[in-house]
């Protein structure tokens, strides 16, 4: 219960810091992000792994290289990255205790799932571009609330729905890899999470580490739109 509130909290935080502040709270927010997941690493760095060290250097290039972007890209598109993100945990958790049979890392990560995975790199990208498509058909997609809350339709008219599931399913798949490092770092630094600030999920890093693999990629691609 204490994890699922935890949860809730941390998502409409996330909204409100996403759609109602201005640049400089949301650029603070993420600096404040980059400072504890720096924080939580440096506690770690007595054991001297090199793993720890990589992590940190991609942590600060990833967040110095967003806060930038934040400049030219519309906050629909970070709200997009971080609910592919959320949406590829979900749907890998669920799928993976449902169906779930055949264990791929079970030396990173011992719960998951071939089924999970797989539920978890395509269902997400598969439900947004019909979620998007759907409301094109509505014709309502042109509405400006719409292309302000979620960028798929900024994706489709561009580049139509097949390359627009690519992009998707992409970044997906990369946000799994993002998770299975960090759980990769864990094992080798023998510990269940890095923080302890929020309750029910660990760390800060232990709820962003597929975030940070997630949203390059999707500003990256999506700057060809």
């Amino acid at each position: 219960m204490l994890r699922i509130i935890t949860g809730l909290l941390l998502g409409l935080f996330s909204l409100l810091v996403i759609f109602f502040t201005s640049n400089i709270v949301f650029q603070f927010c993420l600096f404040i992000i980059l400072i504890l997941s720096i924080v939580e690493l440096l506690r770690q760095s007595e054991k001297r792994n090199t793993f720890v060290w990589i992590i940190l250097g991609f942590i600060v290039i990833n967040i110095i290289l967003i806060l930038p972007i934040t400049n030219y890209f519309p906050r629909s598109f970070f709200f997009t990255a971080i609910l592919i993100s959320a949406l590829t945990d979900i749907f890998a958790l669920v799928f993976g205790k449902l169906l779930g049979k055949n264990f791929v890392f079970p030396k990173i990560s011992p719960n998951k799932t071939l089924e999970g995975t797989l539920s978890g790199v395509f269902f997400p990208g598969f439900l947004l571009i019909l979620f998007t498509f759907l409301f094109n058909d509505l014709q309502v997609s042109k509405d400006k609330i719409f292309y302000e809350y979620l960028s798929t339709g900024f994706l489709t008219d561009s580049l139509g729905y097949f390359l627009s599931f690519l992009i998707l399913t992409s970044c997906s798949l990369v946000s799994i890899s993002g998770d299975l490092i960090a759980s990769k770092a864990k094992r080798l630094l023998k510990i269940k999470d890095f923080g302890t600030l929020l309750p029910g999920h660990g760390g800060v890093l232990d709820r962003i580490d597929s975030h940070l693999f997630c949203i390059p990629l999707f500003f990256l691609l999506g700057s060809f739109v």
